[in-house]
């Protein structure tokens, strides 16, 4: 498990790195704002530990950043304030929890615990490229942060390609999976579907992804 420590207190960073390493964690620790957003673009982390008080700005205003770029790693946030309104800003800025400061370790451990495997539970209705977020719950798909409404066969096979992702399927396997049938199917029906999904993804600056394979079908390419 990778964690995130965004801490301007190095002695506190420092305790903490010896605390989760012993705990069998690998934990990075940046001290700003700057610091963390380069860091969030270049790596993956399970968790993020977030301090409200920063040398460069407000913790709050990070945990909303990190949130508008469609990061879902659980925030935590850690702050020497415990008083209601700051706790409900946290979350409202988009944190997953809050824990004031000082604190037990075991509590920080047993709280990221429970974080991660919260995690584990709504990735399984994400899925991401390099160029699209798709929420199989809510049905939203936003293509370099930007929403893209689609209709229902659209929606479904861009998330049958997605699953696929660049693996040729034949025009056959889409038309038997989206529609449930393939004897006289008309496949002009697929090959508009096509071109108006391809359309909206190039509204939103994710064009040419889906390519043509002639002869067989269709593929969501990102090489």
């Amino acid at each position: 498990m990778n964690i995130l420590l965004v801490e301007d207190d190095l002695e506190l960073c420092k305790t903490l790195y010896q605390g989760f390493l012993e705990e069998g964690y690998k934990l990075s620790y940046v001290n700003s704002i700057k610091e963390a957003q380069s860091t969030l673009l270049d790596n993956n982390f399970s968790v993020i530990i977030l301090d409200k008080y920063l040398p460069d700005g407000d913790g709050f205003a990070l945990c909303r950043y990190i949130r508008d770029i469609e990061d879902a790693t659980p925030i935590l946030f850690l702050s020497s304030k415990a008083e209601v309104h700051d706790r409900v800003e946290g979350l409202n800025s988009g944190a997953d929890d809050y824990l004031a400061k000082p604190f037990h370790f075991i509590e920080l451990i047993a709280r990221v615990r429970t974080l991660t495997k919260r995690k584990q539970k709504v990735a399984t209705h994400i899925l991401k490229t390099n160029y699209f977020i798709i929420n199989l719950m809510s049905r939203e798909v936003k293509c370099n942060g930007i929403e893209i409404e689609l209709r229902n066969n659209e929606f479904n096979i861009l998330v049958l390609l997605t699953q696929n992702v660049n693996h040729v399927l034949s025009k056959t396997a889409i038309i038997e999976t989206i529609w449930g049938l393939s004897d006289n199917f008309d496949v002009n029906t697929l090959n508009a579907t096509i071109y108006n999904l391809r359309k909206k993804l190039a509204e939103a600056h994710c064009k040419d992804l889906i390519k043509t394979v002639r002869g067989i079908g269709y593929k969501l390419s990102e090489d």
